[in-house]
């Protein structure tokens, strides 16, 4: 009988038997609130098939958020929630005008948080724009082995 008493007070002393699997959702970790909004305007705006404002909700999310999981997960979480909800409940489409507003604010909302991770080239739409046909990219010359 003692056995199981003793691994119990191991487990809960060692913090295995009370660790919760899933990640996170605590809005205190840094930049949560940001990213999740960003993710909120981007499915808001797939909904309403305002394909340039969720292009631009991406580039910011890669240009300014962290790259990991957790801030991937998270944009992607509240992109489909924000997505089901509109296409769900059918309430109307916001302006593309008021869509980018928004957009506007979270943006600088998500810079004042990660000054630090900004990368103005991936930031800007026209970086991610897709190549026209038959273009050919052209790589740095480390990549070329010249």
């Amino acid at each position: 009988m003692r056995f199981p008493i003793l691994t119990g007070l191991v487990l809960m002393s060692t913090g295995l038997a009370v660790a919760d699997p899933t990640p996170s959702t605590d809005s205190t970790e840094i930049g949560f609130a940001e990213v999740r909004t960003l993710g909120t305007l981007n499915g808001q705006a797939l909904a309403c098939r305002q394909f340039d404002t969720s292009s631009n909700a991406k580039a910011l999310m890669i240009g300014h958020a962290p790259k990991t999981r957790r801030y991937g997960t998270l944009f992607e979480t509240a992109t489909n929630a924000a997505f089901l909800a509109a296409t769900k409940d059918g309430t109307p489409c916001p302006t593309e005008a008021d869509l980018a507003a928004r957009l506007a604010k979270s943006a600088a909302a998500l810079k004042a948080v990660f000054p630090e991770h900004a990368n103005p080239e991936q930031a800007s739409p026209e970086a991610s724009a897709p190549q026209p046909p038959g273009a050919e990219t052209s790589l740095p010359n480390d990549e070329t082995g010249s």
